[in-house]
């Protein structure tokens, strides 16, 4: 432990004054970035480290999302409107990261009108196939670029719009809730 202390005091001899300056700052910088902690992680496997859930059984659904995010949930059940509408935000930030709205199945074409021609693929949600595409609320700003999920279960359609690699995640994390493979684990636990 001396040696290797006698070695150290020695290099710093060695080195000038601004080598020794810029050697503290680089490493004060590290250690400051590794304190700093970005809202949008770039391994999307760390960026949920505390879930919560949330639960709809009436449209039949669950999802889970960062402990961050704040989460409005709208219950618009008029006709002309979707039937809810939930939004997960940063706090502080009314951008929402994910908004999901539930229609009837009527409203197909509507939320298709924004489609971006030439970005239509198809997926699996939970299961069920799905179609994405790419939207824009601006055709003069490519930031206003998001994407679109649509996928049919219920006799309703459940419309995801955000970006991101949040979103991806949240999306990921949907679940339909089947009555019948519920009744039966009740059936099972009695």
């Amino acid at each position: 432990m001396i040696k290797r202390l006698l070695r150290q005091r020695s290099l710093m001899k060695r080195m000038s004054f601004r080598q020794i300056i810029s050697f503290f700052f680089v490493v004060a910088c590290s250690v400051f970035s590794l304190g700093c902690e970005t809202l949008e992680p770039k391994d999307p496997r760390a960026s949920i480290p505390g879930l919560q859930q949330y639960y709809n059984e009436s449209l039949r659904f669950s999802l889970r999302y960062p402990r961050l995010l704040n989460l409005r949930v709208e219950d618009r059940a008029v006709a002309g409107n979707p039937d809810l509408v939930l939004r997960l935000e940063y706090p502080g930030n009314d951008y929402p990261i994910l908004e999901l709205a539930t229609y009837a199945p009527s409203w197909i074409e509507e939320v298709r009108k924004p489609l971006v021609h030439g970005t239509e693929r198809t997926l699996s949600i939970d299961t069920e196939r799905a179609i994405t595409f790419e939207i824009k609320n601006d055709p003069n700003n490519e930031e206003s670029t998001m994407r679109r999920i649509i996928v049919r279960n219920f006799g309703r359609i459940y419309v995801f719009t955000g970006k991101g690699k949040t979103f991806d995640e949240v999306v990921d994390s949907f679940d339909f809730i089947d009555p019948a493979l519920k009744d039966a684990e009740q059936d099972e636990s009695s």
